[in-house]
């Protein structure tokens, strides 16, 4: 099977043609690897040029003179984490999905699409800065395959394997374009030519969406689903289906579905579908997330992390507030919602048997879907895995090896050992001891370059005063926090102190926080001078009922907040 796009592997080597090898090594450090490959501890791994060259005990690895030491005593080394599932025509946002929610009378379809395309490079970014050296973008657009160029040409971005258009069953009008990222196929015959189209891309994977509409049977669209299967196979590329009801998991399985790209969620998995899956070696990717962002975000109930208020772009993580201050939308019903709860439960539940049963499972995210921010989106699967009951020691292999497996580089990527490719990450604690560990990061290494995380983003004053609103809108008192420095003063216009200092401001708002579970600022307007960054902002949902109309003026000092004046 092909394993990576020629395409990419030509531009890599024109970029990086004549560049002389930098040698870089990591010294003292605990090194652990997913399951069947060795762990050690005091270890230096040594680095040249984009591959490991060396890994063994630190006393016995010879580093060469002129070689960049690194100390990481008492740090754990990974290998960079894989998210096997992501889209990356779509945001993350309340404006990305029209199919599910129509917002299109606000934020075009249009406009949605054409904001994503110019955020790539910071998208790129925030992945690296969550330690993803690697993702797998199961499908969308022609324009697909223009990402994983630029990503192949782009210093600070994970490796990209893409799939393009979904060979689909069902048709979602809104999602219809010039270049739709789902294409419904009617015959076998168009199954197989839509393939043969997506073929001349090199593509890393051909998508199926094997969706079954209410009044139809898996078995009318079977004969779709093989034929796209054996005319992908017939050129050496695998095939990742979306299947999330057993019977058409299974019949797609039978029908040689190399990646199952998403939870059986419908009902309990039997003994018969995990033999299938383990002969077979089929990769099962759970994307338990999903579920729990577009329920959040719909119920206007989001509750997100400070590595997704911090880690994900600021704008797009705006946009999950947007419902608060929307007096015309019905939230779904408290049937629909715990319906939802119900497919996550029972999700997390298979989860346990298929790892129990030995089939291969590769983390993935399936980012993009509303509430499933790219970047730190696998931090909360990785807890949502944990609780389905798998050990840290199996999130971290379905996230390094098993990831490499469906990204199509298991010999490259995935461990850490000599002769891989250098995408490691740092962590300042054990991640085999707690999976929220993994956000502990010291350093990524990607292609044997080092960065530091904070260096990967940068922020504007206008950005730190929106990651502040946005951890206001999220009542997440550290990370609203975080944004303040820690003599910061806060005025009543000109000159009257309201509060002063970082205690007195937790304080404050840590019971304003509390006291108000529907508390939500919308921001009117913002005029950004330097290092001052005024908003306009009307509060809403206080527990009073009082509805606050103000100016704020920030004072952004070396990336902290440090005055704020209210003009009420």
């Amino acid at each position: 099977m092909r394993t990576l796009s020629a395409a990419c592997l030509l531009l890599l080597s024109v970029s990086f043609a004549g560049a002389q090898p930098n040698r870089l090594a990591l010294v003292g450090a605990h090194v652990v690897n997913p399951t069947g490959y060795p762990s050690l501890e005091n270890a230096t791994v040594l680095i040249e040029g984009a591959r490991i060259v060396a890994v063994g005990p630190a006393d016995q690895v010879v580093v060469p003179e002129g070689t960049r030491r690194v100390d990481v005593t008492g740090k754990w080394i990974i290998p960079g984490l894989i998210d096997a599932h992501i889209h990356f025509f779509q945001s993350g946002g309340l404006y990305t999905r029209p199919d599910i929610i129509d917002r299109r009378h606000i934020v075009p379809y249009e406009q949605e699409l054409q904001q994503i395309r110019q955020r790539l490079p910071d998208t790129f970014a925030r992945y690296l800065r969550c330690g993803v050296t690697g993702v797998v973008d199961v499908g969308g657009p022609f324009w697909n395959f223009e990402v994983r160029a630029q990503a192949c040409q782009t210093l600070r971005a994970p490796r990209v394997a893409v799939a393009g258009p979904l060979i689909s069953t069902y048709q979602p009008e809104a999602l219809t374009t010039d270049d739709p990222p789902i294409i419904k196929v009617n015959t076998p015959e168009e199954a197989r030519a839509l393939v043969q189209r997506e073929l001349a891309y090199q593509p890393d994977l051909i998508k199926i969406w094997y969706i079954v509409r209410p009044g139809e049977t898996p078995a009318q669209h079977l004969p779709l689903v093989r034929a796209a299967i054996e005319e992908a196979h017939a050129h050496g590329v695998r095939v990742a289906v979306h299947a999330t009801q057993l019977e058409t998991a299974r019949l797609a399985v039978q029908a040689g579905a190399d990646i199952l790209v998403h939870s059986v969620y419908d009902r309990a998995v039997d003994k018969d579908f995990i033999r299938l899956l383990k002969e077979r070696r089929t990769l099962y990717i759970p994307t338990l997330i999903v579920w729990e962002g577009y329920r959040e975000v719909l119920s206007r109930q989001v509750q997100l992390s400070r590595a997704e208020l911090e880690w994900a772009n600021l704008y797009v993580v705006a946009t999950l507030f947007d419902l608060y201050a929307d007096t015309s939308y019905r939230p779904p019903s408290a049937a629909w919602i715990e319906a939802r709860m119900e497919r996550l439960r029972t999700a997390q539940h298979n989860l346990k048997r298929l790892q129990e049963g030995g089939v291969l499972i590769a983390a993935g995210t399936d980012a993009g879907n509303i509430g499933t921010l790219h970047g730190p989106a696998i931090f909360r699967e990785f807890e949502l895995m944990a609780e389905a009951g798998l050990t840290p020691q199996q999130i971290l292999t379905s996230a390094t090896l098993h990831g490499a497996m469906v990204l199509g580089r298991p010999e490259e990527l995935g461990v850490v050992e000599a002769g891989r490719l250098a995408d490691l990450v740092v962590l300042d604690a054990n991640p085999l001891e707690d999976v929220r560990h993994f956000t502990s990061i010291r350093f990524v290494i990607k292609d044997g370059h080092l960065f530091h995380p904070e260096d990967l983003i940068q922020e504007s004053p206008a950005d730190l005063v929106q990651r502040q609103l946005n951890a206001y809108n999220a009542r997440h008192l550290e990370a609203f926090a975080a944004t303040y420095a820690p003599d910061v003063i806060l005025y009543d216009f000109p000159s009257t102190v309201r509060l002063s200092g970082l205690q007195a401001l937790k304080a404050r708002y840590g019971r304003l926080f509390a006291e108000n579970p529907h508390l939500h600022a919308r921001l009117l307007g913002r005029i950004t001078l330097g290092p001052y960054v005024i908003d306009r902002e009307h509060v809403i949902g206080r527990a009073d009922g009082r509805v606050i109309h103000a100016v704020a003026i920030y004072q952004v000092v070396q990336h902290k907040i440090q005055r704020v004046w209210f003009i009420r």
